[in-house]
């Protein structure tokens, strides 16, 4: 699409290049790799390996630079969301005008990789706030405004604010609303469902069970085996350790689907707030979905 039918650009936000997540894996890899490895196995000729050591660190620095996304531009007829490069390249879709859109209003997420720290997932720690889109045929969008640092979460960043004050300007000016297909919720059900969403995804002493369970499991089923005098074969070893891995496996899972449906809430809470605050503040040309 031409930039005259895009209009003036509004408002450009630039994602930061990977989550804090993923460049904690990055830096415990480098670590690991770099520093420990020369020191504890370089002189067992365990390092480097014929470059082998290297491997897993040069496959996140290819999924960081395969996954770094595009910048997010706002403009007075549409917007383009940010994708990945590798989204980039195959040249998906990546603009979507005003008109194409049904909602805009905010939308939790929680950064990818965070259920692999149920600790911090079930506080809520890395649950944060992004602009969500839904189009006319039904597909879902989600803008991130991503904080580099894990102490700017459970808060607005400067990003999602600019953004979306950036947006709703829009709307009012065009005098079109943000939000045509809210749910209506009820006092009670909008204080129930802001208690449900405060809620542990998972209780600490379950976490803590299932990650202490692990070495527990093994040395229990190893204790076994040496009783009854089996030998203890690499493959037996294997399936102590895949056994082991169960529990916090499943308590991994458990948060991420529980995130999931914790974020849905959130966001549904979210339009209909979004849809009040729009009908208390002005009349919009849109009609009310709810006949008021």
């Amino acid at each position: 699409m031409t930039s005259e039918a895009r209009g003036p650009l509004l408002y450009t936000y630039r994602p930061i290049p990977a989550n804090p997540m993923t460049v904690a894996i990055l830096l415990l890899l480098a670590l690991v790799t770099l520093v420990i490895g020369p020191i504890a196995a370089w002189p067992e000729g365990l390092w480097p390996l014929g470059g082998l050591c290297f491997v897993p660190l040069v496959l996140v620095l290819a999924a960081i630079a395969v996954f770094k996304p595009s910048p997010t531009l706002v403009f007075e007829n549409g917007i383009e969301v940010s994708v990945p490069l590798w989204s980039t390249i195959r040249a998906g879709r990546r603009y979507y005008p005003w008109s194409d859109i049904r909602d805009v209003y905010p939308r939790t997420y929680e950064v990818a990789g965070s259920f692999l720290s149920p600790f911090a997932s079930s506080a809520g720690t890395l649950v944060h706030t992004g602009i969500g889109l839904e189009t006319k045929e039904g597909r879902r969008l989600l803008i991130r405004f991503t904080p580099g640092s894990i102490r700017g979460f459970r808060s607005d960043s400067r990003g999602y604010v600019e953004a979306m004050a950036i947006i709703r300007d829009r709307f009012a000016r065009e005098v079109e609303s943000m939000v045509s297909t809210a749910k209506t919720f009820s006092d009670e059900q909008v204080l129930s469902m802001q208690a449900q969403a405060r809620q542990p995804l998972i209780p600490v002493t379950a976490v803590f069970l299932a990650f202490f369970l692990p070495p527990a499991i093994v040395a229990a089923l190893l204790s076994v085996l040496v009783v009854a005098r089996v030998e203890l074969t690499a493959p037996i070893l294997a399936t102590a350790v895949v056994v082991a891995l169960l529990p916090p496996a499943a308590s991994m899972i458990r948060t991420l689907r529980r995130s999931e449906r914790r974020n849905m809430v959130l966001s549904e809470l979210a339009k209909y707030q979004e849809h009040v605050r729009e009908r208390t503040e002005g009349p919009t040309s849109r009609p009310d979905p709810d006949g008021k």
